[in-house]
């Protein structure tokens, strides 16, 4: 060591620590997280919204299963499902008055058209035409569930729209 060299005469600082982080502005990656998660929460709203008419449609006619549960007519209770049928139907389409009108057969096919399954103009959903004017007893719980249940069917196999 050098005998001249005196350390406390050198122009030294003590050791600054560097300053806290700022929580503002938040790093990229989180305006990038920040922006995920409102776009899946839109999503995910939108899609309950284009859905309400579905969950109406369906909550009703599991009252109308209920209801026949309980012991009410099975053909009020099919003329009912006929009823949220046709108002789901309008909901939907985007020409509610071409539905409003149809009647009978017209009916039955339009409500073919817009399913999957190939046998329903054939099946239990003829009831729908025919059910609220048959006299009481001609028509059974077990044709009025099967009724309730494809009529549960069509709702779900329509597409949600605005």
């Amino acid at each position: 060591m050098n005998p001249q060299f005196d350390p406390s005469q050198l122009p030294l600082r003590d050791i600054h620590l560097p300053d806290a982080v700022a929580w503002w502005p938040p790093a990229f990656g989180w305006w990038i997280l920040v922006v995920v998660v409102v776009l899946i929460g839109a999503a995910l709203g939108v899609r309950a919204w284009l859905q309400r008419r579905h969950r109406a449609a369906r909550r009703a006619l599991r009252d109308i299963v209920r209801a026949l549960e309980s012991g009410a007519e099975p053909a009020a209770c099919v003329s009912d499902a006929s009823i949220v049928l046709r108002r789901f139907a309008m909901t939907i389409n985007r020409k509610s008055g071409d539905v409003a009108g149809l009647a009978g057969e017209a009916w039955l096919e339009y409500l073919a058209g817009k399913t999957r399954d190939p046998a329903f103009v054939a099946g239990d959903a003829r009831l729908l035409l025919d059910a609220p004017y048959r006299a009481a007893g001609n028509v059974t719980t077990e044709q009025a569930q099967t009724v309730c249940r494809v009529c549960v069917d069509w709702v779900n196999t329509q597409p949600a729209r605005a």
